[in-house]
């Protein structure tokens, strides 16, 4: 009976069978009494002895999943019930059916079952030789019916399953590779693994049994658990082998590759089997590994770097920023706007400083008096633009302070400034200095008023008087007026200056002369002093000097040369002298009169009419034909022969509206037109020569000037 058994075991079925519904295990006396099932049940009983009972009045359960962690704890369980077979005769059977027919007892409540992950491996048990562990076949052979002797429960009884031979069908099985689920499914299929046990067995009280063999079930569990164990980590590992094989690209010369495992359809099994990193694989995670730690460097030196840096920068303070200063005509200037740069890392990184501190511009109090004004910037060294703009928003001046130095104001009036100081890298020696620029905007009111001088307070009759104006700054010519003629202004070294001729019979004492300049007005009083002449009385006509040529005696030619105006100042260089170098007479001087028949008491007391006056000079040279000269530079307007009395007769202008007239000559050795020189041969005198000097159209005293004796052409 037990070879049958053994031989039984190892068989598998020919068919799935379906799985009992688990049952709570009876005690013997419900074995007993438990009542049979109808004879018309259509369903087979189970290849382990027991039939599946379907109670009527309950629903039907859902069927659990068979799981490999089951299937390996309800392997080791099968030898049980192969030990209670053979502890139950088979002629004890029928005793052992009796009880069933006695009343239903109340079923025992339902032992659970042990886990396997959570209990201890228990030791071999060498008593259980006839139960040998289960074994995977290779190849199964055809499975043998059970023996119909080995049911010992007629067709219609279901027995409950006892404590001792817990179903195998009812614990749900872990998913395992297909291998070693072929493998349990044909041990536990066998009788002794799937709790088959005669009746008799069945009846007997579990109790006694079920301590002394659960300890043996145990051991047998976790055997045949580390067998399994051992056989999935071979695959597993084959399986490993194979992938690897399979990734690599190049040919291996040598025996074929074994074929591969056959996949596993657990979860832990796929993880297993992940293939290895291949060398661009690898080579890539180093990259990438190697960029992140180069990443984390830089993370953490920027971060360095940015706190040093923030301190730096609160470091760089207002304190840090230049002090320029900027005077204009003596008054400080306060400035308006600015934006610095302060070097907190050299010059790659600063830190700004801009400010507007006023929009329109400062208002000076005091007003210009100096037509070239003074600006200063300290210090120097700072590159400076100024623009300068009048009422009508003109630029009069655009440029540096150094060359603001040297420009004069044209007008008073009304001027915005503005002056730009800059500090520059390519200006500044070092690079990590301070660079920016500071703005000054004013305005500021030119009221120069220009001086006037009377260089000549005093004054005699037949001289000249001399009034200064200086630099005017509107650049017109100032204007005098009052009872004495003049030519007006002409340019000066500094300013301008105007000639005015005292007549030979200007009226003495105090002269009130107006003179304006700049919108300027101012009066001058000028005193003449009556000068000293002498006179000449004749008895008869003839013995009147000849040539004379009076004021109002002069030629067209010479006239018409006399309105026009005067040029540039000539005698500035070397004054006057006298145009003979030889000595020479004077029978009729400036000023002196000629009398013909007039009575003792009006010779006596110079009164009286009739006589003429001189208004030129009357020379006759010691030598006949003698040579004349130039007595001041000047240009030549007039040299020709006026016929005559005129005779030979040479103007030049010497400027200012100073002409000398010379009449009576022989010869000329000028043309009109010439540039002359003092001391230059003008030509040959006459007999007597007549020399004359005006400005504009009154004569004044030639040998004053002659002399130097004339004080107001002093001023030039």
């Amino acid at each position: 009976m037990e070879e049958d058994k053994k031989s039984t075991a190892v068989q598998p079925e020919e068919a799935p069978k379906p799985k009992p519904r688990r049952r709570k295990a009876a005690s013997p006396q419900s074995a007993a009494d438990t009542p049979p099932a109808p004879t018309g049940s259509a369903e087979p009983p189970a290849a382990d002895g027991w039939t599946t009972k379907k109670p009527a009045a309950s629903p039907k359960k859902p069927r659990a999943k068979k799981s490999t962690k089951t299937a390996k704890t309800a392997r080791p369980k099968t030898p049980k019930a192969a030990k209670t077979a053979k502890k139950a005769p088979a002629d004890e059977t029928p005793e052992r059916k009796a009880p069933a027919q006695e009343s239903p007892v109340p079923a025992a409540p339902e032992l659970a079952e042990p886990k396997s992950e959570s209990k201890p491996e228990p030791p071999e048990t060498p008593a259980r030789e006839d139960a040998a562990a289960p074994t995977v076949p290779d190849v199964p052979s055809a499975p043998e019916p059970p023996e119909p002797a080995e049911r010992a429960e007629p067709a219609g009884t279901v027995p409950e399953p006892t404590a001792d031979a817990p179903a195998a069908d009812d614990t749900p099985a872990a998913e395992a590779p297909p291998e070693a689920a072929a493998a349990d499914t044909a041990v536990t299929d066998t009788p002794e693994q799937t709790g088959d046990v005669p009746a008799e067995d069945a009846a007997e009280p579990s109790g006694l049994v079920f301590s002394d063999d659960l300890a043996n079930d145990k051991a047998l569990a976790a055997e045949a658990a580390r067998m399994a164990n051992i056989s999935r980590t071979a695959q597993l590992s084959i399986a490993q082998i194979m992938a690897g094989l399979e990734e690599d690209p190049a040919p291996s010369a040598g025996p074929a590759p074994a074929p591969a495992a056959p996949q596993h359809d657990s979860a832990d099994d796929d993880e297993d089997d992940e293939p290895q990193d291949t060398i661009p694989q690898a080579l890539g995670r180093g990259v990438f590994g190697m960029f992140k730690w180069l990443l984390l460097v830089v993370l953490f030196v920027l971060i360095i770097a940015g706190g040093g840096v923030a301190w730096l920068y609160r470091s760089a303070t207002p304190d840090m920023l230049p002090e320029v200063k900027v005077t204009f005509d003596g008054q400080e200037l306060a400035p308006t706007a600015y934006k610095w740069h302060v070097p907190v890392v050299g010059s790659f990184f600063r830190r700004t400083y801009a400010e507007t501190l006023n929009s329109s511009p400062v208002v000076l109090e005091d007003a210009i008096s100096d037509a070239s004004p003074d600006i200063i910037v300290t210090p120097s060294d700072y590159s400076t633009q100024l623009t300068i703009t009048d009422a009508d928003k003109e630029t009069v001046y655009e440029g540096s302070v150094t060359g603001f130095r040297s420009y004069l104001f044209a007008e008073n009036g009304t001027f915005d400034a503005k002056l730009v100081v800059t500090a520059s890298d390519s200006a500044a020696e070092d690079r990590s200095s301070v660079t920016g620029t500071e703005t000054w905007q004013f305005r500021f009111t030119v009221g120069i008023k220009p001086s006037v001088t009377l260089c000549t307070p005093t004054v005699q009759q037949g001289s000249v008087a001399a009034v200064r104006v200086g630099s005017t700054m509107s650049r017109t010519e100032p204007t005098l007026t009052g009872p004495l003629e003049s030519t007006g202004f002409v340019r000066a070294a500094n300013g301008w200056i105007c000639y005015l001729p005292i007549p030979w019979n200007a009226e003495t004492g105090n002269t009130e002369l107006t003179v304006t300049a700049d919108g300027y007005t101012e009066t001058l009083t000028l005193s003449v002093r009556a000068a000293s002449y002498s006179y000449k009385d004749y008895s008869a006509k003839s013995q009147l000097t000849s040539p004379y040529i009076g004021a109002d005696d002069a030629p067209d030619a010479v006239r018409r040369l006399l309105t026009n105006d005067g040029g540039e100042i000539q005698w500035a260089v070397g004054g006057f002298v006298q145009p003979f170098l030889d000595s020479f007479d004077t029978p009729l001087l400036y000023g002196m009169t000629e009398y013909v028949g007039r009575s003792y008491s009006e010779r006596s007391t110079n009164y009286g009419y009739g006589g003429r006056t001189s208004t030129n000079v009357v020379i006759r040279p010691k030598k006949s034909k003698d040579s004349m000269i130039v007595p001041a530079s000047g240009h030549v307007l007039l040299a020709e022969d006026l016929g005559g009395s005129y005779g030979c007769t040479v103007v030049i202008d010497h400027g200012a509206g100073l002409r000398s007239i010379f009449y009576g000559l022989t010869a000329l050795d000028v043309e009109a037109g010439d540039d002359v020189k003092q001391g230059q041969l003008l030509g040959t005198s006459g007999r007597t020569v007549v020399a004359e000097l005006r400005i504009g159209t009154v004569p004044i005293n030639p040998l004053l000037v002659w002399r130097g004796q004339c004080d107001g052409l002093k001023y030039y």
